[in-house]
């Protein structure tokens, strides 16, 4: 049986908090990128060339290939993964599950916001972050309170998310998390995880780019 794929662009994007599951959840798979400046070529390592053959319902990147199943949009992937390797890391209880869900749909808001901004580079786009994405971070920085982790002293699927996405936020400006010390200290303790540090220290693993080459603003 050979080993699954996760395949996407070479960047950090929509691909890291997959990655940072499979890591941390001690799976063995292969992972392929695909070269944004290389796309123009057509040739047959390509995207351009390849999205139509691999047998996906909805040809997207990134993509997880695990034997008959093909999926892609980044979310099903991570829960996917989740479900198959370590399905504990969704909480159990229902309350728990739905205030997950909450801050997901928040996190959600902050990064819409961002993608629209940093992708467009105008005045209008980068007023609605600013009218909108300060304010969010400080509702997940209440809600996150004293808490070592989103939900406790453990992680949880949302975990993956939120920290690649406060580390595209940090990355762009810093104070985005700076300005709230249990926001500055999560993503330390994110980082303090064994097997997440050891894959932060790993070949495999980027600092950057965060975003496509297509963006207007380079993070």
């Amino acid at each position: 049986m050979s080993k699954p794929q996760l395949a996407y662009w070479d960047c950090r994007g929509r691909g890291y908090p997959i990655r940072f599951a499979l890591e941390y959840m001690g799976v063995d798979y292969d992972y392929f990128v695909y070269t944004q400046g290389k796309e123009g070529d057509g040739g047959e390592s390509t995207w351009k060339h390849q999205k139509t053959q691999i047998g996906l319902d909805s040809p997207n990147l990134p993509y997880w290939i695990d034997d008959s199943i093909k999926l892609s949009e980044s979310r099903a992937v991570l829960m996917y993964v989740i479900r198959k390797y370590k399905p504990s890391l969704i909480p159990s209880n229902i309350g728990d599950l739905a205030r997950a869900e909450v801050m997901e749909g928040i996190l959600g808001d902050i990064i819409q916001n961002f993608a629209i901004f940093i992708y467009t580079d105008q005045e209008q786009t980068k007023a609605m972050f600013e009218n909108t994405v300060p304010s969010k971070m400080s509702i997940l920085s209440k809600m996150l309170g004293g808490k070592k982790f989103l939900l406790g002293d453990e992680i949880c699927y949302l975990d993956f998310l939120v920290f690649s996405y406060f580390y595209l936020l940090k990355a762009y400006r810093e104070n985005l998390i700076s300005d709230h010390a249990n926001l500055v200290d999560y993503m330390t303790n994110f980082e303090a995880i064994p097997a997440i540090a050891a894959f932060i220290k790993s070949p495999g693993y980027i600092e950057g780019p965060c975003v496509g080459m297509h963006s207007a603003i380079k993070i």
